[in-house]
């Protein structure tokens, strides 16, 4: 494991198309989307290596000066402005969508699609785990109990050498739908946190062909201790 995640390590994925389909859990009402099967394009992107950490987030930050809106709940891990010094390659979490969004558009890049995260996490192969088709506790955070560097897995590398897709943190991505009684968008990939019961949300790492609806409410209840993100930049 690194000490210093490499910076502004991004992979090359070249101009592609699939079926995609999607698998998605429903305990109360309903999801208005299309699950597919269905023909989608992918652009000629450079992705993100590993997911944004704290300690890139905080340059952000200080170069910026970035300060949201509505405040309440970011960054609820840090203390007088800067994470814990042994969290500075931990993916950074307590952050929004829109939190998410802001650093990307200071780097020049965006979130990954829905539809593209799920290409670059299973691959050509469609395999079901970025690493092969068979969850391995061994390759990812799946159940740990808490957050690990974004680099502790070497081994659980997507096909196409993306990291830490799988467990950890969930990732949000780039859609935003409305359906006309709800904004929503999708968590991807799972999490090292195991709810008590099956009611809540799922935990651990999640399958490639999975996501998670999730209601977008205000910024405070949009930030959770689970969920970071990765960026992308079109060719």
């Amino acid at each position: 494991m690194n000490n210093r995640v490499e910076d502004n390590c991004c992979i090359h994925i070249l101009p592609d198309r699939y079926i995609y389909r999607v698998v998605h859990r429903i305990m109360e009402g309903d999801c208005e989307y299309d699950h597919g099967p269905r023909m989608v394009e992918i652009k000629e992107l450079y992705v993100d290596k590993y997911p944004v950490t704290n300690r890139r987030y905080k340059e952000f930050i200080d170069e910026s000066g970035y300060k949201p809106c509505d405040g309440h709940n970011f960054l609820k891990h840090w203390t007088d402005g800067t994470y814990p010094e042994e969290m500075a390659e931990y993916p950074v979490v307590w952050v929004s969508q829109q939190d998410a969004k802001a650093y990307a558009a200071w780097a020049g890049k965006r979130l990954l699609y829905d539809y593209e995260w799920q290409y670059i996490a299973g691959g050509k192969e469609k395999q079901r785990y970025p690493y092969g088709d068979v969850l391995d506790k061994q390759k990812c955070n799946h159940d740990r109990g808490s957050l690990t560097p974004v680099d502790e897995y070497p081994e659980g590398a997507s096909p196409f050498g993306v990291m830490d897709l799988c467990g950890n943190a969930r990732e949000w991505v780039e859609d935003v739908i409305d359906d006309g009684k709800h904004r929503f968008t999708f968590l991807r990939g799972g999490c090292y946190f195991q709810a008590p019961h099956f009611w809540h949300t799922d935990g651990g790492a999640r399958p490639v062909d999975h996501h998670l609806k999730f209601q977008l409410l205000n910024e405070g209840q949009n930030r959770c201790q689970t969920t970071g993100f990765r960026c992308a930049r079109e060719v």
